[in-house]
């Protein structure tokens, strides 16, 4: 079975490209979100995603949003087991969305609005992962330690007969050549309807359709140890014990041994590659309420339920049996509550409170491997069951955040705003395949009305993420007890917007 080449295509399986919000929800919906961070009360045109029952509020017409940002996300992952080359190494992905587009229309009629909106509610971007991950490297780091132990033994033999030292044993380093792209896009199409019930009050419902995609592209080639150059330096692990297993002086009984091992570490340590494309659809209800006090004072409240989504596959090559084509997967969204207040104490200042609360738990989007991160071996390949988010998550994610805008002169505005959150996960969750930090993030931005029907919005959002360091052990192949190390994890978002509105 190859097991080596099974940590890279799991890692490509669970790790979503994620941006702002819970653990697998985008919440960064326009550019106006991404100078101020607080749109949960927000009667601007991407009130039809943040606060569709606020279209109440809105003047006869059309109402029109188009914004697009561009996020890099950079993650680091520290290791420090001790056979690493260059412990402790420090392994880096770069992921980046150039294109995250969000389109909404919306036309009021007296007390009745309709809308329409367009965005990725999940996922969003590539990521390229040039030096690979330590879940995949360790154990063809470990192929070293396991190497020199076992050879050991047959150097003694030699010394101890009154030989000189053959040092079969001197296996110094190891090598593997791994390339990965892999992308994940949750787009959504969403339908509303608001209705004004009277100037204070007003309620809506809607829906979003949700189809996801998922490519995966993977190779892993190359693993090589470094042996004694009398024994042919630089080769494939399993070469090098075939050589040694010809060296003269050796029992049958070693040399079966020494052959039965090189076989093994053929499959374990070949080449595979991977081409596959998941695909579902769902569906999301969506309620929300707007309390429209007074020109001062807004309150707002949405919920969206959980979106059951059956990923399928479409595969091209998977040469270790993790996408069988036309195999199924669970990868819900969790239902959300959202509640937000905006307050007007001055003509020319806005102040925006938010909450956003990610029903996690009793989704069904858990990591597709165990609480241990370890896959499970089955008799007609690997299999990996999906996780219960119950084990895996503590508490649900939350987000809370403030902003203020202020209009410095006829045309033009500022805006600075502040999110916090938890995403609520346990030590089971974390691991180099997919790991989510509490996070503290900071906007600021402008923005520009041109006459009294547009108004130009633009931002920029930063995302600070706590360490994350996780106890670990891994045990080689052959020794009496596992060696004990930790995994760092950090990372960080840059977002970058640019939006228009259009009231007609």
């Amino acid at each position: 079975m190859k097991r080596l080449n099974l940590f890279l295509l799991a890692w490509l399986f669970s790790s979503p490209v994620l941006w702002a919000g819970g653990l697998v929800t985008n919440t960064n919906q326009s550019a106006a979100w991404a100078r101020t961070l607080t749109r949960e009360a927000a009667l601007g045109v991407d009130a039809i995603y943040y606060n569709p029952a606020g279209l109440g509020v809105f003047s006869n017409g059309l109402h029109l949003s188009l914004s697009n940002q561009f996020i890099a996300q950079t993650r680091q992952i520290t290791c420090d087991y001790p056979f690493l080359s260059g412990t402790p190494k420090t392994y880096e992905a770069n992921l980046t969305a150039p294109l995250f587009p969000s389109i909404y229309a919306a036309y009021k009629l007296d007390k009745w609005a309709f809308s329409a909106g367009f965005n990725i509610i999940g996922g969003g971007g590539s990521a390229n992962f040039e030096a690979g991950l330590p879940s995949f490297e360790i154990p063809v780091a470990s192929l070293v330690p396991m190497l020199q132990a076992s050879l050991a033994p047959i150097d003694a033999g030699f010394t101890g007969a009154g030989y000189p030292d053959p040092g079969f044993r001197n296996v110094t380093g190891y090598n593997l050549d791994a390339s990965f792209n892999g992308s994940s896009m949750y787009m959504g199409i969403q339908v509303g309807a608001t209705y004004a019930i009277n100037d204070l009050l007003s309620v809506a419902i809607g829906a979003r359709y949700v189809s996801a995609k998922n490519t995966y592209e993977g190779s892993l080639s190359g693993v090589t140890i470094d042996a004694p150059e009398a024994y042919g330096g630089t080769q494939a692990p399993g070469n090098y014990l075939r050589t040694v297993a010809g060296m003269p002086g050796l029992d049958a009984m070693t040399v079966a041994l020494l052959n039965g091992t090189a076989a093994a570490l053929d499959g374990a340590t070949a080449d595979a590659d991977l081409n596959a494309v998941q695909r579902g659809t769902g569906f999301t209800p969506i309620i929300g309420v707007n309390l429209h006090l007074s020109d001062m004072v807004n309150i707002a409240a949405r919920y969206e339920h959980r979106t059951k989504i059956e990923l399928t596959n479409e595969t091209t090559v998977d040469d270790v049996g993790m996408f069988p084509d036309g195999a199924v997967s669970r990868a819900d969204l969790p239902g959300m509550f959202s509640l937000g207040a905006q307050l007007k104490p001055l003509k020319k200042l806005t102040a925006s409170l938010g909450f956003n609360y990610f029903l996690d738990r009793p989704a069904y989007y858990g990591n597709p491997e165990l609480e241990a991160g370890v896959p499970v071996m089955a008799e007609d390949g690997i299999s990996f069951v999906q996780a219960n988010n119950e084990t895996t998550i503590d508490n649900n994610a939350y987000t809370l955040s403030a902003s203020l805008e202020y209009k410095l002169l006829g045309m033009l505005g500022v805006s600075a705003g502040f999110s916090t959150g938890n995403l609520g996960v346990n030590d089971g969750y974390q691991s180099d395949l997919s790991y989510a930090n509490k996070s503290n993030t900071v906007a600021g931005g402008v923005f520009i009305d041109v006459g009294e029907k547009l108004t130009i919005n633009a931002g920029v959002v930063y995302v600070m993420y706590d360490d994350y360091t996780k106890a670990e052990s891994y045990q080689p192949a052959g020794f009496p007890a596992p060696y004990d190390f930790t995994n760092t994890f950090g990372k960080n978002t840059m977002i970058m917007a640019v939006g228009v509105d259009i009231n007609l």
